[in-house]
Order: C-alpha cells, then structure tokens, then sequence
C-alpha cells in the first residue's frame, strides 16, 4: 500500500487510537490495553468501542498483541503509517542549534574528525547509538595532491578528492628534507595522480608511482609507503558512537535482541549495507522487518545520505528500538548533516590551502 493510500484505509477513530497506542507506547514501552486508551480525553469512547477498534487494526496489521493477557504495541506497519502520513517534525531548541553548530562548524580540518564529532553530538543528544559513515573513495578522482613541511624533520602529505574530502598523514624523516625536495616530490605525484580515481591509482600504484621517481631520490620511499596506506585505506569507516546507551532499554534484555545487536555493532557489514542504500539528500528511515537484515529485526537505523554535486560525502545516522522518539530524532538528524554538508561546501581548497 502507498503511502496516501495506506492513511486512507484508516478512518479517523481508527487513526486517533493507532497514534494513542504509538505515542503511549513510545512513552512507556509497555504494552496499551484499552482502559488506557479510554483516558485520552479527545477520544471519548468507551474501553469496549476501543477493543473493537483494536481488534480490526489488528487484523490490518497496524498493532500486535505480543502476549496472550497483554495489550497492543504497533507493528512496523504501524510504525511506518506514523513516519510517513502522521507523525509531525518536532523542531531542535536554540540549544540544540547551538550545541551542533559550534561542534561541526568549529574549524575541524580532518574529515574523519568531523564525523567522528557529528556522531557524539547525535548520540549525547537523542540517547541512541549513532553512526557516521565515511565515503567509499573508490570512484573519487584526486583534485590535488600537497606537501606541507612541518619541522625540519616531518612532512604532511594531504590528499583532496573531488568530493570534499581530505586524507592526510605524516611521514619522519631522520634527517632535513629540503625545499627543493618537497617541490620535486610534489610536482612529481601531482603530475602522475591528479585526475585519476582512487581505485585506479591503487591498482595500478607501481605505474604511476614509485620506481621511476625512487631511482632519483630516495626520500621519496617512506613517502611512497605513506600514500600507499593512505589509498589502502580507501574503504568507508564507520564511527559509532552511544552504543552501550541502549543497553539500558527494555528491549535489549531479550537474550536474542541483544545478540542481535551485538552481532551489528561487531561486523558493521549491515550498517554499510544500508547506509549505501540510502538516497542522497533524504532521510531514510528502515523499521524492523524492513531491513533485509536478521540481526535487525528489532530495530530501526535512521540514515542520512549526504552529497555535494553529486559526489557521496558520508552518511550520519542512529540504530535504536523501533519503539523511537521518531519525531525528535529525524529532524536532528537532518540539521546535523545539513551542517555537515555546508561545512563541506565551505572547505575543499580553502581547507588545503590552511595547511601551506
């Protein structure tokens, strides 16, 4: 059922008491019997009317009894109808604003750092297990390459790919290089890399760099060494943050739920699954049995898919119960990578160019 069409299978008594039952369960994450259902004063039904209402969005699939002698908890059919048609977007505080914006927009150069903050600050403020995910470089072109002395002894190398980010590191020297050297070698891999994608340049490394320039300076070998790490790193890092946090909910007292979820947070496999599976610019939101993932069953990731002129930039997002504060922790979820993206936007060369 689409979306419209699955709000209108629903008339408004059913509605009203599908939200009771979500927002009571949200709440409480107990189980909501009908005598509860019965108190919320806009309704004005009997517990017996409600009970008959109950029984036909069970049979809809809306709610589910999980014990024979217990009330009602949503399904993820239920879950999805509020996402998608009910629920409204509760907007961030002046606090929280202020609490993201001088964390990500303070001058973080390295990218890693910067996901790495945007997840902190997600998990501390919604209380769930965050997740930033870097970029898969693969099919990101190197735009420059740039050595930066520091000391006499140390040289940064600094690698931009196209789409924003930046991968750096520091290689020691156990005597001075020169300045002579540093432009030699920087010439040289700029010449040799720039233009190409990440993945061509690891597979094909030793034709683009090496022998050729190693034969005319030695120095170039630990630098050679360094941006052979840097490439073999390539692959999409996952930050995760809070994840202990949940421990404390209802729902990880089950044995299989929490083996589940420990099973998650150990391979990560199922977090980049998803996450690359994401649109870009949207919110994607994967309830329970909606993943196509087991381990996740009982669980939601909440995804935010960012991108700047159509190149991936990373993806931030939280993993919880479905029984989620849905519409407190879209929204910050959606600021958080907006601002990663305008920092984004703000840095590129401006970021490389703070190095010289």
């Amino acid at each position: 059922i689409g979306k419209g069409a699955a709000l209108l299978e629903l008339d408004q008594r059913k509605r009203k008491i599908l939200v009771a039952i979500i927002k009571n369960y949200l709440e409480t994450g107990e189980p909501v019997g009908s005598r509860t259902i019965s108190k919320y004063s806009d309704l004005k039904l009997s517990s017996a009317t409600i009970r008959n209402e109950m029984s036909d969005l069970e049979e809809m699939g809306y709610i589910i009894q999980p014990h024979t002698s217990a009330g009602r908890i949503p399904s993820d059919k239920g879950y999805r109808l509020y996402v998608d048609n009910i629920m409204k977007e509760k907007s961030l505080t002046i606090k929280e604003k202020s609490l993201i914006d001088n964390v990500i927009r303070n001058d973080i150069l390295k990218f890693d750092s910067l996901m790495q903050e945007a997840s902190n600050i997600l998990s501390k403020l919604t209380n769930y297990a965050s997740i930033a995910i870097e970029p898969e470089l693969d099919n990101c072109e190197v735009e420059e390459i740039k050595l930066v002395k520091i000391g006499h002894d140390r040289l940064m190398i600094v690698i931009l790919a196209n789409n924003g980010i930046i991968k750096e590191s520091i290689v020691k020297y156990d005597e001075e290089i020169t300045e002579q050297n540093i432009e030699i070698f920087n010439n040289y891999l700029n010449y040799k890399l720039q233009g190409r994608n990440f993945k061509e340049i690891y597979d094909n490394v030793d034709e683009y760099v090496g022998h050729e320039l190693e034969n005319i300076n030695e120095k170039i070998v630990p630098l050679f060494a360094e941006l052979n790490n840097l490439l073999i790193n390539k692959n999409a890092k996952v930050h995760m943050e809070g994840a202990t946090k949940l421990l404390d909910l209802p729902e990880l007292k089950k044995t299989d739920t929490l083996k589940n979820f420990l099973n998650i947070i150990e391979t990560q496999d199922a977090i980049k699954e998803i996450a690359r599976s994401g649109y870009d610019g949207n919110i994607n939101v994967y309830i329970g049995n909606e993943c196509a993932f087991e381990d996740l069953k009982d669980f939601t990731i909440i995804t935010y898919k960012q991108s700047i002129n159509d190149k991936d930039i990373g993806t931030i997002g939280l993993i919880g119960p479905t029984r989620m504060d849905y519409k407190t922790v879209i929204p910050m979820i959606k600021y958080i990578g907006d601002t990663i993206q305008e920092k984004m936007k703000q840095g590129g060369d401006d970021n490389v160019r703070k190095r010289e």
